[in-house]
């Protein structure tokens, strides 16, 4: 699973922050890994510092139980950080300092540290719009290229747009990419706001017909509280969303449930099963400050809510 990893600071209170470690793919790592636990080996793949809060970031993806094999380091930069602000409907802000993150070399430090063998025998190949967004042309390319070479060994393919306008020089360059990452895909996970800003499409059946076209055979479109509708080999149905008895955070909101569905998917479950367990990992999730939620409360949701039950 290959993205950034930031410094994630939310606000417990007026003036004190709690620091934590997140970033779209990585979000969805952690909730695919618990979810699982040792059934599957999950693999970041992102560039950190050699500074001490790369060191922090190091351990806090270790302690996830998540493979570090290709979290590659250099020591000309360090890790992004961003601000989380949420009012009072949950809803979020972002404040990020990202300029120089480490992340961004990270197609760099695979090619010159010789890792790229560190990706043969791969099942599951994910990605996002952002992991395109912070990389140069030049390693976009390069990322572009190797994903083909995935695919052609026999790896599926993952992507799920989430369009950050501020990364991109406009929205055509965002759109050209995005399609071309479609045209990859295996699997794809957007969601509905990102298309009617980028595409124009007027809701999920607009969505789900641009990915059909694009040749993507399992796509889940996502469309918050009005739910998903999806369409995998050919099969089209809608699953609905979980009620939320309130929202405190809607952080990772997609991640997790990408997260989720990816794991009962891998589980062996049926697309609808997934969609189910996904919402409902979602729902938990946005009841919660911040991206990833403390390993207590995430342990109690499995027992209420365990996977094999979907």
């Amino acid at each position: 699973m290959m993205g950034e990893c930031m410094v994630e600071l939310f606000q417990l209170v007026e003036n004190v922050y709690h620091q934590n470690f997140a970033g779209d793919v990585f979000n969805t790592a952690v909730y695919l890994k618990r979810s699982l636990g040792n059934e599957a080996q999950v693999q970041f793949f992102s560039a950190i510092g050699t500074d001490l809060i790369s060191d922090k970031l190091l351990r806090a993806v270790q302690d996830e139980k998540i493979d570090t094999d290709l979290l590659l380091r250099t020591k000309s930069a360090r890790p992004g950080l961003y601000m989380i602000n949420t009012d009072c409907f949950g809803e979020r802000s972002f404040v990020y300092w990202r300029e120089t993150s480490a992340a961004k070399q990270v197609l760099q430090c695979l090619q010159s540290q010789q890792k790229r063998a560190a990706l043969d025998g791969s099942t599951l190949f994910y990605f996002s719009g952002i992991t395109l967004a912070i990389l140069s042309p030049d390693d976009r390319e390069m990322l572009f290229a190797l994903v083909a070479e995935l695919k052609a060994a026999g790896c599926r393919i993952g992507f799920d747009p989430n369009y950050r306008p501020a990364l991109w020089q406009n929205a055509e360059q965002a759109r050209d990419n995005f399609i071309r990452a479609y045209q990859l895909s295996d699997l794809a996970l957007p969601g509905v706001d990102d298309h009617k800003v980028l595409f124009d499409d007027a809701d999920s059946a607009a969505v789900l017909a641009r990915l059909v076209s694009y040749g993507v055979q399992e796509i889940i479109v996502k469309n918050g509280k009005d739910g998903v509708l999806a369409q995998v080999e050919g099969d089209s149905f809608f699953s609905p969303a979980v009620q939320v008895k309130k929202v405190v955070d809607t952080t990772a909101a997609g991640d997790s449930y990408n997260g989720g569905y990816l794991s009962a998917r891998m589980q062996g479950k049926s697309a609808k099963a997934a969609c189910q367990y996904a919402a409902t990992l979602a729902a938990f999730v946005v009841e919660h400050t911040g991206a990833i939620v403390a390993k207590d409360k995430f342990a109690e949701f499995q027992r209420q809510h365990p996977l094999t039950d979907f």
